[in-house]
């Protein structure tokens, strides 16, 4: 854990901001210590960071909000780590099986982003205020156009829009096939049986298959 000093109020610019990201770095260490985990307790968040409940509330109006600023920065992440991605690879241009590829790579190299988005909608949207959610929403669009741009840059056949459409519509496929490819504990030991073979889901394999039909729909 970062370093910190609890219960002293933080005046300034940076010292608030510097409790902010500490809020962030200890909501991700719980994470971390429990990958099945929905939600997160703001007195649980408060005792080990070693701040009082209402000092949380100064700068998260709800755990939600903790883990929808938990999701953005795993997003700006993802973005950094796809543009190092993308020119790895070599070629003076890539093909559409090249982006499904690297897109489906740099996400599941990023199980928090995936379970966090797989549960956006359903749970971290339900208590941010209206003003919280712009934000969150304008950051969701700004990073979509960024990725759309790298992906852009090394395909340039397709328009950034046409890629931004691609994004949009990626989001639901990890919204819905990270936990069909992460199923509960009973759900796990059905599935393993022989004739239910066909309900088995590979989120990496699945994914790419998926990015890449609508990469080629892109394409036409």
């Amino acid at each position: 854990m970062n370093s910190f000093t609890p219960y002293v109020r933080a005046r300034s610019v940076e010292q608030k901001e510097e409790r902010r990201r500490h809020l962030l770095a200890t909501a991700r260490a719980m994470l971390d210590d429990s990958p099945g985990a929905l939600d997160l307790g703001i007195n649980e968040l408060a005792r080990q960071a070693q701040m009082t409940k209402s000092n949380v509330y100064r700068y998260f109006e709800s755990s939600e909000a903790v883990l929808i600023d938990v999701l953005v920065e795993e997003y700006a992440g993802w973005q950094a780590e796809l543009g190092v991605a993308l020119s790895q690879d070599g070629k003076a241009e890539a093909t559409v099986e090249d982006i499904a590829a690297v897109f489906a790579q740099t996400l599941c190299a990023r199980p928090l982003l995936c379970r966090l988005t797989s549960i956006m909608p359903s749970i971290l949207e339900r208590k941010l205020s209206f003003e919280r959610m712009v934000e969150f929403k304008r950051n969701l669009l700004a990073l979509r156009h960024q990725a759309a741009q790298a992906f852009h840059a090394r395909l340039p056949e397709i328009s950034v829009d046409s890629f931004e459409e691609v994004i949009k519509y990626a989001l639901p496929l990890i919204i819905g096939l990270w936990p069909l490819s992460n199923p509960i504990d009973v759900a796990a030991q059905v599935i393993a049986l022989p004739e239910l073979e066909g309900l088995r889901y590979d989120f990496q394999h699945d994914v790419e298959r998926a990015l890449l039909t609508l990469l080629r729909g892109a394409r036409c």
